[in-house]
């Protein structure tokens, strides 16, 4: 009864959401905006900052704490590979019970003045990414969803055709942005066309930008597009990095004019110099540029739970608590056989992630180490709220 996870939940029932001390405690019961997929609603520049989940804003009161990098329900890699992208409907009700309750744990774990809870659904163009079968997900959990656009890659997945077709054209950096805004301002591709043949109303909430193990050629289009795309929006950027980086990628978006708050570097935590198992100053020089450090893997092979909680604090102590972000960096179900032309439902295969390894592990790691209530809440609900808003 006196371990840290109790005291935490006994301690957080009392406390109200600040979000910096900037705004007031809202129930969580019945304050999401249901809807069916194509009812987002237009908002108007001059009204307050709202976080754009995927069934409209919302206050950022409203949101609760948050996971910063995760897919829901699927990934699936075929059309960077060539190949046409699986079907999923005929597991379509599995692929939404098995993440609904995987969500759905994860809004257990939270206390009442945490919740209800989001995750920033990273999965970005072409990926896997069905816009509609992410508002299903939304309304059947008590769990907000924040989609994003942008095009991925990854050391051993080729940059998406599309995006290679988009950024080899004469104004191609104009003509990536231009995609970027039309589905931050209307709504996101339907990818059950042909690419850019038709789009829905469903808007995303933020940026996506990968790099290889160093930024390419094709990848710098769609990080100048990016950068493009948030100056336009004030839509918010969030990062892959492969086997280390991220500064580059921060002090290019700040040469085009990008607002440091509105960059996120991720999946921070391992070899992130590319020389230290533990980059504790790398990680400082991310956040003397203003920028928010990411740490999105918390429990994978290489980013255990001790390891992350030493860099976060590390960060904490610094003076850095304001630009620290957490994800687990989770996807329910992968395609495994994206390589391959036919594709059989056996390709499909369950992941079974745990998304409260954040609640129930790195928190009671954290506040076991000395990190105090104030800087959870400020982890958990506060940062995001700030990150995401525009």
């Amino acid at each position: 009864m006196n371990s840290p996870l109790l005291k935490r939940r006994s301690f957080l029932q009392t406390l109200p959401i600040s979000l910096g001390g900037m705004l007031s405690q809202k129930s969580y019961g019945d304050n999401r905006s249901r809807s069916i997929p194509g009812a987002n609603t237009d908002l108007s520049r001059t009204q307050s900052p709202k976080i754009h989940t995927v069934l409209g804003p919302i206050d950022p009161a409203q949101l609760g704490a948050t996971l910063m990098h995760e897919h829901a329900p699927l990934i699936d890699w075929s059309e960077l590979h060539g190949t046409q992208a699986a079907d999923y409907q005929p597991r379509k009700a599995e692929l939404l019970d098995t993440t609904e309750r995987q969500l759905t744990a994860f809004h257990a774990s939270l206390t009442r003045a945490q919740g209800p809870g989001a995750i920033v659904e990273c999965t970005p163009i072409r990926v896997g990414r069905y816009p509609r079968l992410m508002v299903e997900l939304a309304n059947r959990g008590p769990v907000h969803i924040i989609a994003c656009t942008g095009f991925w890659c990854e050391a051993f997945a080729p940059q998406h055709p599309w995006a290679l077709r988009l950024a080899a054209k004469k104004d191609g950096v104009r003509q990536l942005a231009k995609l970027y805004v039309q589905e931050i301002e209307k709504g996101m591709e339907d990818p059950t066309g042909d690419w850019g043949e038709r789009f829905t109303n469903i808007k995303v909430g933020i940026i996506k930008c990968a790099t290889s193990t160093h930024l390419q050629a094709s990848e710098r289009s769609c990080h100048l597009a990016a950068a493009r795309a948030c100056v336009e929006t004030g839509c918010p950027i969030t990062t892959h990095t492969t086997n280390g980086g991220g500064l580059e990628e921060a002090e290019l978006f700040l040469k085009q004019g990008v607002a440091p708050h509105k960059i996120i570097i991720g999946h921070q935590g391992h070899m992130d110099d590319r020389i230290q198992k533990n980059a504790h100053d790398y990680h400082r020089r991310i956040a003397e540029l203003g920028c928010f450090v990411q740490f999105d893997r918390i429990g994978h092979e290489n980013y255990e739970i001790k390891k992350m909680t030493s860099h976060i604090k590390h960060l904490i102590d610094h003076g850095f608590a304001s630009q620290v972000l957490l994800g687990h960096d989770h996807v329910p179900f992968l395609y495994e056989k994206y390589e391959q032309k036919n594709k059989p439902l056996t390709g499909w295969q369950g992941q079974d992630p745990d998304f409260t390894v954040i609640t129930n592990q790195l928190v009671a790691s954290l506040l076991g180490s000395g990190v105090t209530e104030k800087h959870i809440q400020q982890l958990m609900i506060g940062n995001p709220a700030r990150a995401l808003s525009f």
